[in-house]
């Protein structure tokens, strides 16, 4: 697969290892001009030093914020091709103990910055594009505590259908990947244990845990309309087959 010449838009690349930082470094290495984007900025920096791409902070909760990274992205390479968000924060809390100021930060990350994301990322592309949102699981398959979460997630799922409807006559193409349980900064906690994937494993029909390089892979895939252009409004599960069974 060859990105030659397109630019890539990442959000959510400034952790160590995450989603995001992944699919920033599959892209370039496979061509693409890579403008990656979260909260902070010297990590990004780093990120972007190391893939010769660039760098702009963006808070998802901020619209204008949002606006404002694919501005910046095209202004300094010419163009926008390929934006894929990954933000997000995992804020559990059983529905019992629910506050309407629990529940609103994560609606203003993965749900409302999401959609706003969609519109200011398909404004920048002026000749077709793919738009790639990262899901869970988690949107399908329930887990205690996780109710804000996975329905902010499966809103952006549901939404992604409605997007490729509408922005079909721009040859944009929306999809969004679901992760099954995989190791990253936001899920450390549940891999503290020892006995972490004899306890996940059996739920994951492939024998495997999943890892970020087979999101990375999955994005490098829809990003590419050589590859792919034929997907759209799809919700493509990443999880060795655990979609089909129940969250361990």
């Amino acid at each position: 697969m060859s990105l030659q010449g397109k630019t890539a838009v990442v959000i959510g690349a400034s952790g160590q290892h995450n989603f995001g930082v992944a699919i920033a470094k599959r892209l370039a290495q496979n061509g693409a001009k890579v403008v990656v984007s979260g909260r902070r900025l010297e990590p990004l920096q780093a990120l972007a030093k190391e893939i010769d791409g660039l760098a702009i902070a963006c808070d998802m909760s901020d619209a204008a914020s949002i606006e404002a990274l694919f501005s910046a992205a095209k202004a300094q390479t010419g163009r926008v091709d390929i934006a894929i968000n990954s933000a997000g924060g995992l804020a559990a809390s059983p529905i019992a103990m629910l506050t309407p100021e629990q529940i609103q930060p994560t609606l203003d990350v993965s749900f409302i910055g999401a959609l706003l994301c969609f519109r200011y990322a398909a404004e920048a592309m002026t000749d077709g594009g793919s738009i790639i949102t990262i899901s869970s699981l988690t949107a399908r398959l329930p887990g205690p505590a996780l109710s804000v979460y996975a329905a902010a997630r499966a809103g952006i799922d549901y939404a992604i259908k409605v997007a490729a409807l509408e922005y079909g006559p721009k040859k944009i193409r929306f999809n969004s990947i679901a992760a099954g349980l995989i190791q990253t900064d936001m899920t450390d906690a549940m891999f503290t244990a020892g006995d972490s994937e004899a306890r996940f494993i059996p739920h994951i029909p492939a024998g495997r845990m999943g890892t970020i390089d087979d999101i990375a892979q999955t994005a490098l895939w829809l990003a590419d309309d050589e590859t792919s252009g034929f997907i759209n409004g799809q919700l493509i599960d990443v999880s060795g087959g655990q979609h089909n069974g129940k969250l361990p």
